[in-house]
């Protein structure tokens, strides 16, 4: 694919990239655009940049030998910046777009595009006045609101190539509200994946136990792996030792198995409503630690759920229906299966078990507890 124009992103990285941002990274570069980013601040989250996209980091060491840099190479710009940011509470962005700047007439940038018009459009609006590149922005909704009696803000929309916004109501906004010419703002919706947000009709495999050896975690992806090309996936909540996460990192990798570590009541209520089967494969651990009976399992018939575990310690004194021995990987797999291409089966064992649940573990036990106390002398 040839080449297209050097794009340099300004963006916030607080938090990843936003997801939104990155799908349009992504598909900018599949377009043959190349892409610097250059973020106004840096933190860990879910999206990270990709290994293929150059990220400037900001520092204050270079952001101060650029100012410097700027004020001796192209000073009567320079002092009129820094006039402007001065009047506006803006020598942080100044001093991020002197390093920003320097660094994209090094990598022959030639469109700055920066997204929210808020104090990431005043960095960009310096980068492109030192740097003489041109700068596109795009514009959500709450700069409208908070950003627009600054001085700099009517500025950097003087000064903008284009404009693009998320809405035609933001776009009446700046042509109506803020006199931006017509012809200067471009309604571009953002993207949604259909592809990823579309219906996923593959059974939901909830296991719930903290990551031990004797939670039979190497089983459970054992079988994961031989399902992989059947409509099935494993979504697995917990933490612990035991390096699921490594066991399986090439079904994580191809979407058959989601680690949603470990979650609140709330959402594990929801986890527990939105799955279809529930698996736990217990095993005596090298150690010879056990289970007793697993609250999780519990849990799950409470929810009219179908179990597929094992014949370990005490688990077949409440599940009947499809109890494999431990340690078989072949057998969960096929228990599985016989809930995956029985949907019916699935509902009704899901009844028998909440059946049983409130027949073996209803709050009479308590009443027995409380007798044991009465009795303890």
């Amino acid at each position: 694919m040839q080449s297209k124009k050097r794009i340099g992103y300004i963006l916030s990285l607080k938090g990843g990239v936003p997801s939104f941002n990155y799908r349009e990274i992504e598909a900018v570069v599949e377009m043959g655009f190349q892409v610097h980013i250059f973020p106004t601040k840096v933190s860990q989250g879910l999206y990270m940049p990709k290994e293929s996209w150059p990220v400037h980091r900001p520092s204050m060491v270079r952001a101060g030998a650029s100012m410097f840099y700027w004020l001796f190479r192209r000073p009567r710009t320079f002092l009129r910046m820094a006039g402007e940011a001065l009047a506006d509470r803006a020598i942080p962005e100044l001093g991020l777009a002197a390093q920003f700047s320097r660094e994209m007439v090094r990598e022959k940038i030639e469109v700055i595009h920066c997204h929210f018009a808020d104090r990431k459009m005043f960095t960009a609006y310096f980068s492109s006045s030192l740097a003489g590149i041109p700068f596109t922005v795009t514009v959500h909704s709450h700069e409208l609101i908070f950003y627009a009696d600054r001085k700099l803000f009517k500025k950097a929309l003087d000064r903008a190539s284009k404009l693009v916004t998320v809405c035609d109501y933001n776009r009446r906004v700046l042509i109506e509200g803020m006199h931006v010419p017509p012809e200067k703002v471009e309604t571009i919706r953002l993207e949604v994946p259909l592809e990823q947000f579309k219906q996923d009709d593959r059974m939901k495999v909830l296991t719930v136990a903290k990551f031990h050896d004797y939670k039979g975690y190497d089983i459970l992806i054992e079988a994961a792996r031989k399902m992989k090309d059947e409509p099935v996936v494993f979504w697995i909540v917990g933490d612990g030792p035991v390096d699921v996460k490594g066991m399986a990192s090439d079904l994580i990798k191809a979407g058959n198995v989601q680690l949603l570590g470990s979650v609140n009541e709330d959402l594990l209520r929801i986890l527990y409503q939105a799955c279809d089967v529930f698996c736990l494969p217990s095993k005596t651990a090298p150690s010879g630690q056990k289970e007793g009976l697993p609250v999780s399992i519990m849990e799950a018939m409470a929810y009219s759920k179908p179990v597929v575990s094992t014949s370990h310690a005490g688990i077949p004194e409440l599940v009947e229906s499809i109890v494999v021995p431990e340690g078989d990987p072949e057998s969960i797999a096929l228990g599985l299966r016989t809930y995956m291409l029985d949907p019916e089966l699935r509902r009704n064992e899901g009844k028998r078990n909440r059946a049983r649940v409130e027949k073996m573990h209803g709050p009479e036990n308590l009443g027995k507890l409380a007798a044991v106390f009465e009795s303890a002398h």
